[in-house]
């Protein structure tokens, strides 16, 4: 089980982005349903979302790789499997909050209301953004307590290789 639990993390959290995916374009596909356009772009938009996670495993895998390179340390590639895809357990959380708001508001409704429809949990779309924030920020810190655990690096290093390839990106992102 331990061999393939980084398969079966990927796997979970790309079905979720995909359902998210398609539930978002159910919930006002009613008025644009009958243009063929609209029908194309939601099955490749649903489709692209599937491969979001492996795209970003594969950027950590790689990353992580070049960080444990650049300060001189050990890297075993299944064990940083694992690590990464264990870090994923705070996103799946969001991804099932998430469809949880977004099953209990009715098809049809305008953008507002599904905007600020509470959810019999509480929470409304426009409370996912931030909530989301935090279970990203989980994503990081299962990341950081992970590699300092589970691989020995030291806590500063762990947290240099955890955060500034994103850091570096989010970087170019902003200035172009």
């Amino acid at each position: 089980m331990k061999k393939y639990l980084p398969l079966i993390i990927l796997l979970t959290i790309s079905i979720l982005f995909y359902w998210i995916s398609a539930r978002s374009y159910a919930l006002h596909s009613s008025q644009l349903e009958s243009m063929e356009l609209f029908r194309l772009f939601r099955g490749i938009s649903n489709t692209i979302t599937l491969f979001v996670p492996l795209i970003m495993f594969v950027f950590y895998m790689l990353t992580t790789g070049l960080m444990f390179t650049l300060l001189d340390e050990r890297f075993d590639i299944r064990e940083m499997a694992r690590v990464i895809a264990l870090s994923f357990i705070p996103v799946i959380l969001n991804c099932m909050i998430y469809l949880i708001v977004l099953y209990d508001i009715q098809i049809g409704g305008t953008l507002q209301e599904m905007l600020y429809h509470s959810s019999f949990i509480g929470l409304s779309l426009a409370d996912m953004e931030q909530i989301s924030y935090i279970f990203w920020g989980g994503f990081y810190l299962f990341f950081v307590l992970l590699i300092w655990h589970e691989i020995n690096v030291p806590m500063g290093k762990a947290v240099w290789i955890a955060f500034m390839p994103t850091l570096l990106v989010m970087t170019v992102r902003y200035l172009f």
